[in-house]
């Protein structure tokens, strides 16, 4: 299929912003689902499992494709909640688009602005929906001007709603000055379009003199004909917005009520008509892994394949690996090589996705998102190519997990097979960690929340049959040095005479989360093995300092190392040295990170000074308090070791009517 009709996009919002209601909607108005699921009465199509349809909420991203007017669009509906995260980095590194909903009401809030950076970062153009504008207390040109100020400078109205709260019946459209409303008898799939009432006119034509003035900043020519006659035509204005979008200079902003059948089909067209297509986007470039150099991975149907796996999920017969076909065509049956395994992979069954459904394929080309089965040895992150090319594309980063919690087998004869599962549930999630708890005999399952970590040990009990034992959440520390630090370390190991090693190593704070390893200039070579393992964060992340926690947040400098012999010494040998010179150098200056938390709380004004008073006795830096929608809204940092459990806390001080968001911000010295 030619990659010109695909756009590969994803739903982004923060938690309840109705992100999977307009999912749903989609499904139903491009004619791939009869009826319309919705979240409230656990029948949306995208929120498949057990546990979404039970919380009301989006834990997995999901994949479905549809068609719209020629094209096929290949969807992810990801979390809302910052527990889930990861979900959002690993759909992202895969989409051409995105879409951002935000609430009418509420306008950007903390999640919000945490996709649009996520979504930046990656080069991502963006389309904006202003969603339930419907509900009391919508404001339209309030959401646009606080997306100006708070997500992208480039946030731009394309409609204008026609009333706004109980009175909202339609939307103006600015570029064909038309008035559209949605038939109810027909759950809104006739859309009448009306001339604008001569009442509303002077609005719109003042919104659309901004959309032209926008516009008309992208191009000289366009610029002197807006200078001109102060307008653009609509030719110009739709080629306006495709290439400000395609370009991320501008966000087009439109706006509806999912729940209501309103605004969605003007939304489907603006993802086709102005987001990019695989063909468009910036050409992604891979390393050759024998030579180091970069290769441009061209979207050709013609070429060796080159795919990147963006998620991994576990099925009773093995696992489900989704992916990117980012080069060449993949046939069912197909072999490819696994750069980080240095093994073959075979492809028996090749699958479109429709949330957990699933449609045969016999082949795909460039921009295809599909499934696997049947491969074990595949991880998140893997590249998979033709056996005549070798080549490795950018990986995905996950953010480190931030609280652990002990889990324990109820018996011994249960205890090999919870180390199993924990094992599948990391592999599909890379923002879980375990590991063995000498404490208690069990394992500490560490992961980005308090309902991250509740939802996974559901999965336990319910999916995998385990009875388990499980411990209050603990904080994930990590230990730094205070100042720099220098120390050797020497090991020695029997063998023929002996076989030692002495380094010397510098160690300096730094900013970084991972532990950073440099060699001193002129330093004599290392093996490439050893300095390929010494580069990989997770091994100098792995070790642990005078306290007992994982390294992070500093610079390993090796200034020196002398063998005892001439013969090359060992790997292990080595690293053995090295650890003792770190661990040395670390207990000189030691001191005891947490994770550093932005805190986002909204609770009615009666109930804002117990909540202040409350903060500031868990060591809180109260950053901002303001009022919006009618609620009070403080955004602050606060160490995550004095929030443990702090939900139901302040469920019980605001009697059930507070919430709060949290999300990582970095690391702090432990107080």
């Amino acid at each position: 299929m030619n990659p010109a009709v695909f756009r590969n996009l994803g739903i982004l919002a923060h938690i309840d912003a109705g992100k999977t209601t307009v999912t749903e909607r989609i499904l139903f108005y491009t004619g791939v689902e009869r009826r319309m699921g919705e979240v409230h009465d656990g029948t949306a199509t995208m929120d498949w499992m057990e546990e979404e349809r039970e919380r009301g909420i989006t834990i997995t991203a999901a994949v479905t494709h549809c068609p719209w007017r020629d094209h096929i669009l290949q969807l992810i509906d990801t979390p809302g909640h910052v527990d889930f995260t990861a979900e959002v980095a690993r759909a992202l590194r895969v989409l051409d688009g995105v879409v951002i909903v935000l609430d009418a009401v509420a306008g950007p809030q903390a999640q919000t602005e945490t996709v649009v950076r996520q979504a930046s970062q990656q080069a991502v153009p963006m389309l904006l929906f202003v969603n339930k504008m419907d509900r009391p207390g919508a404001n339209f040109q309030t959401a646009v001007e606080k997306s100006c100020a708070r997500l992208h400078p480039g946030v731009i109205a394309v409609q204008l709603p026609c009333g706004e709260g109980p009175d909202f019946m339609g939307v103006f459209d600015l570029i064909d000055l038309q008035l559209l409303t949605w038939e109810t008898t027909d759950f809104g799939v006739t859309i009448q379009r009306a001339p604008i009432p001569a009442m509303h006119m002077a609005r719109v034509k003042a919104a659309r003199s901004e959309l032209c003035s926008r516009v008309a900043e992208l191009q000289e020519d366009w610029a002197d004909l807006f200078l001109q006659q102060d307008d653009l035509t609509d030719d110009i204005l739709r080629q306006g917005l495709r290439l400000g979008t395609t370009t991320r200079q501008l966000i087009p902003a439109l706006c509806g009520s999912a729940l209501h059948n309103t605004g969605i089909q003007p939304l489907l067209d603006a993802i086709v008509e102005w987001l990019p297509s695989p063909l468009e986007v910036a050409i992604p470039l891979a390393i050759d892994p024998q030579t180091g150099r970069d290769v441009e991975v061209l979207p050709d149907a013609a070429a060796p394949v080159a795919a990147l796996v963006f998620k991994v999920a576990h099925e009773e017969h093995g696992n489900l690996a989704f992916m990117r076909v980012f080069s060449g065509t993949l046939q069912k049956g197909a072999t490819l090589w696994n750069v980080r395994t240095g093994r073959r992979e075979k492809l028996q069954t090749l699958y479109a996705m429709h949330a957990d459904h699933r449609d045969p394929l016999d082949s795909c080309g460039p921009g295809s998102l599909l499934a696997v089965p049947g491969m074990a040895r595949v991880r998140t992150g893997d590249t998979l190519c033709a056996e005549q090319r070798h080549l490795l594309l950018e990986s995905i980063q996950f953010p480190e997990p931030v609280l652990k919690q002990t889990v324990e087998a109820r018996d011994a004869a249960s205890r090999e097979h919870l180390e199993e599962v924990l094992a599948i549930l990391v592999r599909e999630d890379p923002t879980l960690q375990f590991q063995h708890d000498e404490e208690s005999g069990g394992f500490l399952l560490a992961g980005m929340g308090e309902l991250h970590l509740e939802v996974n040990l559901h999965r336990l009990q319910r999916q995998f049959k385990l009875k388990v034992r499980t411990g209050s959440p603990r904080v994930n520390y990590r230990e730094s040095v205070a100042q720099e630090s220098t120390a050797r370390g020497h090991l020695e190991i029997p063998r023929e005479g002996g076989q030692g090693v002495e380094v010397t190593v510098r160690l300096t704070p730094n900013q970084e989360a991972n532990p950073q390893f440099v060699l001193a200039p002129g330093l004599a070579e290392l093996p490439q093995a050893l300095l390929d393992e010494l580069h990989q964060p997770e091994v100098l992340r792995g070790w642990v300092g005078a306290a007992g926690y994982p390294l992070a947040q500093m610079r390993v400098l090796l200034e020196s190392w002398h063998a005892d012999s001439e013969r090359a010494p060992g790997n292990d040998v080595f690293m053995g040295a090295l650890q003792l010179a770190v661990a040395a150098a670390v207990a000189a200056h030691s001191v005891v990170l947490e994770p550093r938390m932005d805190l986002r709380i909204e609770v009615p004004e009666e109930y804002l000074s117990g909540v202040l008073a409350d903060l500031q006795k868990r060591d809180c830096e109260i950053l901002e308090i303001g009022m919006k929608a009618g609620v009070q809204q403080v955004h602050a940092r606060v160490p995550l070791s004095k929030m443990v459990a702090y939900a139901t806390h302040l469920r019980s001080q605001t009697q059930g009517r507070g919430s709060f968001q949290m999300s990582a911000d970095g690391w702090m010295l432990k107080t």
